[in-house]
């Protein structure tokens, strides 16, 4: 149709600046409107590239056709034209479930595995998080919440394995760069290091994209400290051997030690500590391999506990060890209690052939220190308390390899010397008692006066006697002489001399007395007796003729 136009009308000027203004709007509105969806692109679907793809496979191709595709297929698409860029579609199969979004997410599954054997750690409950960090300027990371949409939605902040060990992500999730964060470690495990993946490729739920959490066993150490039992100071060097107490296996299925394995070996420095190498937990046994010199090893082994770490160290476990000992003691054979002081002996090893001297304290016993293993020791005794006889013949103690004398850390060498005990009694021959004020001599074989004294009431011990035999007399030599032996005996020899004395004469004169008046009393009794009887009788036969 032909407009009209009059030749005295005014042009509009301001028409093309209204145009401009409207389009210009209309321009804001549509950056708003994608800028909202870019916001909302989790549910939305909108397509999300990232930025190592985009930019750094596709920057050449993009920059090269900049120009024509502004010029042609773009230019003319925005300007209403018949531009021919055209998106492809594949079919979903998971994501927000409504929009065109496959290859822009994929399908997650997670394993736990153990990183020294690559098995699989079948632990239930085992707890994580997922933090996206290529999209984000937080330090961390930004938490991702999935959700599952049937039959009801469900929101997801944290993901836990199965009773095998692993897991699904609820849903697939966009390609970018991640990492799992783990909550809770399996038992016997170390917690897990922040697990970062990237994902640039497209996985179906048939063939997921596999995440391995890799879990390294616990271990710790076993901390030793060995003193002296006596002194409670360091006692440097020894080496303990670490035995397994019990089959000690992983959750991933694998034993890695069996009972009774010896599986380090400590060896203790200057200052007596040592420790070993780091050990998987559960139960060990510590038994001393050998110790230092002069030094015993532990009579019983240590059991330990190797427990998690706690971020401080272990306790140390502290072991006395007592220095190999010899104790020789020396008693009075008849009476043990009976304790020699002063007796001397010499110590000789065959090993170097030195010698050392002991001497019995207060106590009769002497200690005998550094001593070496493998090594004899040779004792004999070359001196003797007062009258005392030594035992003859030397005594052998051997130190065995682990520093022991028959199994114990202190032997004892019990010793006896012998005294020769005669006890002479001069016995009042009625009364049988020690009598007093008798002269008594002894002499020898070769009739020479040993010993004269006179009687106390009490017997005479004689212990420097030698074996042989001897005469007791009493008073003059014309009396009768008694003949004795001494023999070599531990029991104490009692001499007996039977002396008729002036108590003895008493003793029979009132003896004899006693037995006349008993006789007299008895005959007394007896006549009274008859007496009575004939009394009876008379009695009686006067009764009869009366009554007759």
């Amino acid at each position: 149709m032909k407009r009209n136009r009059q030749p005295a009308s005014k042009f509009n000027f301001w028409q093309p600046a209204t145009d401009m203004m409207s389009g210009l709007v209309f321009v804001l509105i549509l950056v708003i409107a994608l800028l909202c969806l870019y916001i909302l692109h989790d549910y939305t679907g909108y397509e999300e590239y990232p930025a190592s793809s985009y930019y750094d496979d596709d920057w050449d191709d993009w920059d090269d056709d900049w120009d024509n595709d502004w010029s042609g297929d773009w230019g003319g698409g925005w300007g209403g034209g018949d531009g021919d860029y055209d998106e492809e579609y594949i079919p979903t199969a998971g994501g927000g479930g409504m929009y065109p979004d496959e290859g822009i997410k994929s399908a997650v599954y997670v394993e736990l595995v153990d990183d020294e054997t690559d098995r699989p750690i079948p632990e239930e409950n085992i707890r994580f998080e997922l933090y996206r960090t290529d999209n984000t300027q937080l330090q961390e990371g930004a938490l991702q919440q999935l959700n599952t949409y049937y039959p009801e939605k469900i929101t997801y902040r944290e993901y836990a394995t199965r009773e095998d060990g692993s897991f699904y992500l609820p849903e697939k999730i966009w390609h970018g760069d991640y990492y799992f964060h783990e909550l809770n470690a399996p038992e016997g495990y170390d917690p897990a290091p922040d697990t970062y993946f990237d994902i640039y490729e497209l996985y179906d739920w048939p063939d997921p994209y596999v995440v391995q959490i890799r879990l390294s066993p616990c271990k710790n150490i076993i901390r030793i400290q060995m003193n002296d039992a006596d002194t409670e100071l360091p006692v440097g060097g020894g080496t303990f051997r670490v035995v397994a107490a019990e089959d000690i296996a992983t959750l991933d299925g694998t034993v890695r030690y069996t009972a009774g394995q010896v599986v380090d070996i400590i060896e203790c420095d200057e200052e007596g500590y040592g420790e070993s190498i780091e050990l998987y937990l559960g139960s060990y046994t510590v038994q001393q391999a050998a110790s230092p010199d002069y030094y015993a090893t532990m009579e019983e082994d240590l059991t330990v506990e190797v427990e998690r770490k706690t971020g401080a160290l272990p306790k140390v476990h502290e072991v006395e060890v007592e220095k190999t000992r010899l104790l020789v003691e020396v008693a009075d054979e008849l009476y043990a209690d009976q304790k020699l002081e002063g007796a001397v002996f010499v110590v000789t090893d065959d090993r170097s052939g030195q010698t050392r001297r002991l001497v019995t304290d207060a106590a009769g016993s002497a200690v005998l220190t550094d001593l070496q293993k493998n090594t004899t020791y040779h004792i004999q005794q070359t001196q003797t308390v007062g009258d005392y006889r030594m035992g003859e013949g030397s005594y052998d103690v051997v130190v065995s390899a682990d520093g022991r004398i028959e199994g114990q850390s202190m032997g004892r060498l019990e010793l006896t010397n012998r005294l020769l005990r005669v006890s002479i009694h001069a016995l009042d021959m009625v009364l049988g008692s020690d009598t007093i004020n008798e002269p008594l001599t002894l002499y020898n074989e070769q009739g020479q006066v040993v010993l004269s004294w006179t009687t106390n009431g009490q017997g005479m011990l004689l212990t420097d006697l030698p074996e042989g035999n001897y005469t007791v007399i009493r008073g003059e030599e014309e009396e009768k002489p008694y003949h004795f032996a001494v023999t070599d005996t531990a029991g104490v020899q009692n001499w007996s001399i039977s002396i008729f004395t002036f108590r003895s004469a008493v003793a029979l004169a009132v003896a004899a007395l006693f037995a006349v008046g008993g006789i007299c009393l008895i005959v007394w009794l007896l006549r009274l007796a008859a007496r009575r009887r004939k009394e009876r009788r008379e009695t009686a036969s006067a009764g009869s003729n009366e009554q007759q």
